[in-house]
């Protein structure tokens, strides 16, 4: 439960088509297995993190409208839940120990700045949630750095076609990630806890939100102008169709537990998109 396995899709996605878009430039095996495991681990040892830092900080109360947080129910220990995310930080960089050996210094530092950003995410002085950056790390890190950088281990090379997929995924990982923060707009602005949505007001949070599923639906259609020869990447936009019900709630739907629906289906949309993704560049 407190590694929320639904969110996962978001660490899953990029290495999945980051490996696609390498497939024909010189696809590596062994590395897109080691970054999988370092992203994945890393993404768990977030969650803990977030899970344990925002009991500690008072975000997480009893009027929340999300899922069941185990540090703030009491359901695990909270040094339980510190050793945790301490432990998946430590594997995740155990297993980025080869990929900096294939990658070098790009790999290195990109591995520091995940590890560091991870951590500073909802702990130390500042933690970056609670200003309105939620949304720009999960591009960043969810969408350009892991498609770039699982394409780069596997061809020492970055492209315009790894950077457009990662940005695809990076609107979804944010839409993911807007989606929670609109869910919680009212207890985060109790809390003081100031995400995007609760800077913005709900209304343009709604716009804003919408927005960036908006453009990550145009990214197939970018990348197949650019490469004619592979429309069936157009897949990856098609693949909304039976999400459309409820994403048309980020307008319309009421502020409460139903927007766990809305949730899930980013995730599921996710992980959807980059498979069709990547079905369309290896067909």
């Amino acid at each position: 439960m407190a590694a929320r396995p639904r969110t996962l899709t978001a660490g899953l996605s990029p290495v999945l088509l980051g490996a696609a878009v390498a497939h024909q430039d010189g696809f590596r095996l062994w590395v897109s297995a080691f970054a999988l495991l370092s992203c994945l681990l890393l993404q768990i040892g977030t969650n803990l993190a977030n899970d344990y830092f925002d009991a500690k900080h008072g975000i997480d109360g009893e009027n929340r409208l999300g899922p069941v947080r185990v540090t703030q129910t009491g359901l695990i220990a909270p040094y339980a839940v510190r050793r945790g995310f301490i432990l998946c930080f430590a594997a995740a960089a155990v297993f980025g120990v080869p990929l900096v050996v294939a990658g070098g210094l790009p790999i290195l530092a990109i591995g520091v700045f995940a590890l560091l950003f991870a951590y500073l995410y909802t702990g130390g002085p500042y933690p970056l949630a609670y200003y309105g950056m939620g949304e720009a790390l999960a591009f960043i890190f969810y969408g350009l750095i892991a498609t770039g950088g699982v394409y780069y281990l596997n061809t020492h090379a970055i492209t315009i076609n790894a950077l457009l997929g990662g940005a695809g995924l990076g609107f979804l990982a944010a839409l993911l990630m807007g989606v929670n923060n609109l869910r919680d707009i009212q207890t985060d602005r109790a809390a003081g806890k100031k995400t995007l949505p609760v800077m913005l007001g709900e209304p343009a949070a709604r716009r804003f939100v919408a927005g960036l599923l908006v453009c990550a639906l145009c990214v197939p259609l970018v990348y197949v102008l650019l490469n004619p020869g592979q429309p069936l990447v157009l897949l990856a936009t098609a693949g909304v169709v039976p999400f459309l019900g409820r994403f048309k709630g980020i307008l319309t739907a009421t502020v409460d537990t139903g927007f766990n629906s809305i949730l899930a289906a980013a995730g599921q949309y996710l992980l959807v998109y980059a498979l069709l993704f990547s079905a369309g560049l290896l067909v």
